[in-house]
């Protein structure tokens, strides 16, 4: 399984020390052999600084995470925009995740947790919010495809 992390929940994931509620997630990706998904281009690219860049790219190199070129889904992201079922203006998270099969997503953006658990946005299997340690159950599958 993958997992996105939203950019209003970056600085706690990528926190030295780690935060409490992104401990779970560090050590599934380190042990169980979760992935997490990013983009490395685009608004995702756009919203995040330099640091988080960098520490991003740590999780890449260590085999943690996937980084995905923006391009790689950018119709999709498009489509999304001209769908009225969306009601966040997150269309690239929806995007990446349909595009990349990740289907955890750690947010606090209560309109991007109504879509990505929407049938219609994000299904086969539909998308999981975990918005803290009290959600780690959610990181009990190994297997990421991307």
């Amino acid at each position: 399984m993958c997992i996105i992390v939203d950019t209003d929940r970056l600085g706690v994931f990528l926190s030295n020390p780690i935060a409490d509620d992104a401990l779970p997630i560090h050590k599934w990706l380190r042990r169980k052999g979760g992935k997490l998904v990013y983009s490395t281009s685009g608004q995702f690219a756009d919203e995040i600084g330099e640091l988080s860049k960098r520490r991003l790219a740590e999780h890449y190199r260590a085999g943690r995470a996937t980084a995905i070129p923006a391009g790689e889904f950018r119709n999709d992201e498009q489509q999304l925009r001209n769908n009225s079922a969306v009601r966040s203006n997150d269309f690239h998270v929806l995007a990446l995740a349909r595009y990349s099969k990740a289907r955890i997503l750690y947010t606090g953006d209560t309109a991007l947790m109504q879509d990505f658990k929407d049938k219609r946005l994000v299904d086969k299997p539909r998308g999981k919010i975990y918005s803290g340690q009290q959600n780690a159950g959610l990181l009990t599958q190994s297997a990421c495809s991307i």
